[in-house]
């Protein structure tokens, strides 16, 4: 059976899928459900946040607090309009093929090749604001991490509208100031020693449980044989 598109249900489906010489790439989209109904839950926090700083101006409390609520609320508003983005990108997801993984998480896209490839496994220690939502995260653990970073490159989700627009137009301005945030060796040494792993990513973006996904990669990579 061939799958070019698999949805998180049909996990249990593919993880006897063995991939043959003319098979299709197979691709699982995240779960975009979840990452809209985050969004949704930091915009509702976000507005009572507001509400709260509303408050604290008629308790005539000092202003670096009221100015400390409001900052928080803006925040906690932008990650939600991150997550809304995320949760509307069509073309991110995981993709499998005969030579890597293609991960196109949103933010980000590159490539893990399977040989490259030196450990699987959980991740509970969340090291981003893209871990909420998430029970546990896949961990993966590179033999060379140089050539993974040659593959990586920084994106935008996909879309229209105001919002995204307006990210858009703020890449370009960071782009312009030379703010431009890129993956570096020592990052990843870093983010080694504090998880064990060198690429983490949310089960929201996987669309299932990281468990599951570790078995289905586990699958596809005995198939390959």
């Amino acid at each position: 059976m061939l799958l070019s598109a698999v949805t998180p249900e049909r996990y249990n489906e593919v993880r006897t899928y063995v991939p043959q010489q003319d098979s299709k790439p197979m691709r699982i989209s995240p779960n975009f459900t979840r990452l809209r109904m985050i969004a949704l839950s930091c915009w509702i926090l976000g507005t009572w946040w507001m509400f709260q700083s509303g408050h604290l101006r008629a308790l005539s409390l000092p202003p670096l607090l009221v100015v400390g609520e409001v900052i928080l609320a803006t925040i906690i508003f932008t990650v939600g309009v991150v997550f809304w983005l995320l949760g509307n990108d069509r073309r991110a997801g995981v993709t499998f093929d005969r030579k890597g993984l293609s991960l196109n998480l949103g933010s980000s896209a590159s490539f893990v090749a399977w040989d490259n490839i030196a450990k699987l496994g959980l991740c509970r220690r969340r090291m981003s604001l893209f871990a909420l939502g998430s029970h546990s995260q896949l961990g993966i653990t590179l033999r060379d991490p140089a050539v993974y970073l040659q593959s990586y490159e920084t994106r935008l989700p996909s879309g229209r509208g105001l919002l995204v627009q307006a990210v858009r137009a703020l890449k370009r301005l960071m782009r312009r100031e030379q703010v431009v945030h890129e993956p570096t060796l020592a990052a990843i040494e870093g983010q080694r020693h504090r998880t064990g792993y060198d690429i983490v990513i949310p089960e929201a973006q996987l669309g299932g449980s990281a468990r599951a996904f570790v078995a289905l990669i586990e699958a596809y990579r005995a198939g390959r044989g």
